[in-house]
């Protein structure tokens, strides 16, 4: 007996009792699973003889009174197991209070949750509507509209090169950041449509923000409920399947509408449209083909799962650990897929939209290092964990040592021994034959020098087409003004911004443009480490080594 009179039994202290949050939610077909959920979030999938043990745990009887009460089949030993199994969810009250449902929930790896309102009545209205387009007929107009969209396409194709290749002008892109605001949010209803449809209920829609990009949510994990995997890969696809039918739609349109940027726009939206429900099926991020995959194979939380086994083989093989789950099939693959593509997804996004930010100036800089600090949280506190569990897992003290040791070393020989030219994102102008290249005034506290290399390129928003070379010329920088899409594919006339000028003398091309990027290759050559310490001291973030390092380099401030 402990203390306070309890029973401790397997590291548990009975009478044990569900959580208040906790619920234990019946299957929605014949032969589905039970879900135990807290706050109506789902932790585990349970059969119906577990889920009789846990309604049975109503914090006044032992394990044996409970095993008496299910019957014969039943002993102390085997409802002790089950409670002890799934004692990780959270589901048995631990004398903390109530757990209050959050408006804004952190989902890892990277996703912050901000809960709108409950859909769950709303989606039944469309139920009718759904009904409709799973008929046959419905799926042959589904045809009928894809088809029309990939003719649609072949028409625009001339115009497709200059529409991700160039500036557009400003309400262009209103329209497209109206519209895919407003498909977005009809991606996540269909979703849910689905899953009401097959007698499931969204609990709730939102806003989130997903590796940095903000975007709607319609949480569907109601959906283990179903007993039919087809069921639930329906429920994953049918937000991709809108966005297919949204960008077929506006492609067919877009061939009647006469040359405008209102026609502009609906081309840029129809390939974006298509490109998200192709980056939706990506099975090692989450992402919609990644939960179709799940249901498929039927295995909840396959990343986390396979991101585990992961671990566990590393810890093994590298730290000397014993191994939790032996003989885990191909899970660790699918967890080394993971892990890369998770990093692979935030390098990306970092490229693309970094050097955009570091134009912003000081606000711009700020985000940068706000987000380069939660990033290295991140790694920091996996990294811990990594060794926690290792050390739990029996993992001899040396080792552990050792291979941090290595680490260390390793990676300080690859900051001082990989080369790097530092690559500069900048604009150009080319009036009357004379070349300069542009910096904003708010953007890096980085010079350029005489004879760094530069690639001039057209300013789009996806595609960055090379056409020409050139080199930074010996006379010294000036302020000038210069148009706003040659920091930004954004054609809008009459609208100049400071810039700092550099002469510069062209070496290859033809056809140039008045104006659009340019990605200036610093001549000096300089180990990664440097560059790393060099980026940080020009940032803004710290106007008095910024000045300094300006002044060492010739005064081109």
């Amino acid at each position: 007996m402990s203390r306070s009179g309890k029973a401790v039994h397997g590291g548990l202290e009975w009478p044990v009792q569900l959580a208040s949050a906790a619920s234990i939610d019946r299957p929605l077909q014949e032969g589905g699973p039970w879900i135990v959920a807290i706050n109506g979030v789902p932790k585990a999938r349970v059969s119906s003889d577990v889920a009789d043990v846990l309604k049975a745990v109503d914090g006044s009887m032992q394990p044996a009174q409970i095993a008496q009460l299910l019957g014969p089949l039943w002993t102390p030993a085997d409802v002790e197991g089950i409670v002890r199994q799934l004692a990780h969810t959270g589901i048995f009250d631990d004398g903390a209070g109530p757990a209050e449902t959050r408006l804004v929930q952190f989902r890892p790896p990277f996703t912050v949750q901000f809960t709108l309102f409950n859909p769950a009545q709303l989606l039944e209205s469309f139920r009718p509507a759904v009904t409709a387009m799973i008929r046959p007929a419905g799926a042959v107009t589904a045809l009928l509209l894809l088809l029309s969209g990939l003719i649609g396409a072949s028409f625009a194709g001339p115009s497709m090169w200059r529409v991700l290749s160039t500036p557009l002008p400003l309400e262009a892109y209103l329209y497209v950041v109206a519209a895919m605001f407003a498909s977005t949010l009809l991606h996540e209803l269909g979703h849910g449509m689905a899953l009401t449809y097959f007698g499931g209920t969204p609990r709730r829609i939102g806003i989130m923000l997903f590796y940095l990009s903000p975007a709607f949510f319609c949480d569907v994990t109601d959906g283990w409920r179903l007993s039919s995997r087809r069921q639930r890969v329906f429920v994953a696809l049918a937000g991709p399947l809108v966005h297919v039918a949204l960008g077929s739609i506006v492609m067919a349109v877009q061939v009647f509408l006469p040359e405008s940027s209102v026609k502009d726009a609906a081309v840029l939206y129809g390939l974006i449209c298509y490109a998200v429900a192709v980056l939706n099926l990506f099975p090692f991020i989450k992402l919609d083909g990644y939960v179709a995959l799940m249901s498929a194979v039927d295995l909840p939380h396959l990343r986390k799962k396979s991101i585990d086994a992961l671990a566990d083989v590393v810890s093994s093989r590298v730290l000397g650990s014993r191994r939790c789950i032996p003989n885990q099939g191909l899970l660790p693959w699918f967890g080394l897929a993971s892990f890369l593509s998770g990093i692979a997804f935030m390098v990306i996004g970092y490229q693309r939209l970094v050097p955009i930010f570091l134009q912003l100036g000081y606000a711009g800089h700020l985000v940068v290092f706000g987000v380069l600090c939660l990033l290295l949280v991140m790694a920091a506190k996996g990294v811990v964990g990594f060794f926690r569990a290792a050390t739990k897992n029996g993992s001899p003290a040396w080792r552990r040592v050792l291979v941090v040791g290595l680490g260390v070393v390793a990676a300080g020989a690859l900051m001082a021994s990989i080369p790097v030219r530092p690559v500069t994102v900048a604009g150009y102008t080319y009036i009357n034959g004379e070349l300069n290249i542009v910096a904003s005034l708010q953007g890096s506290g980085a010079a350029f020098e005489p004879g760094d290399h530069v690639t001039l390129q057209s300013q789009g928003m996806i595609i960055h087409e090379n056409l020409g070379r050139a080199t930074i010329g010996d006379p010294p920088p000036s302020n000038a003004m210069a148009a706003l899409d040659t920091i930004a594919p954004v054609a809008l006339a009459g609208n100049n911004l400071p810039v700092l000028a550099y002469p510069s003398e062209l070496e290859s091309g033809m056809n140039l443009s008045s104006s659009g990027r340019a990605e200036v290759t610093s001549q000096r050559e300089m180990s990664l480490g440097e560059w790393l310490l060099d980026t940080a001291m020009n940032s803004p973030l710290w106007p008095v080594q910024s000045g300094q390092t300006t002044e060492s380099k010739g005064g081109h401030s």
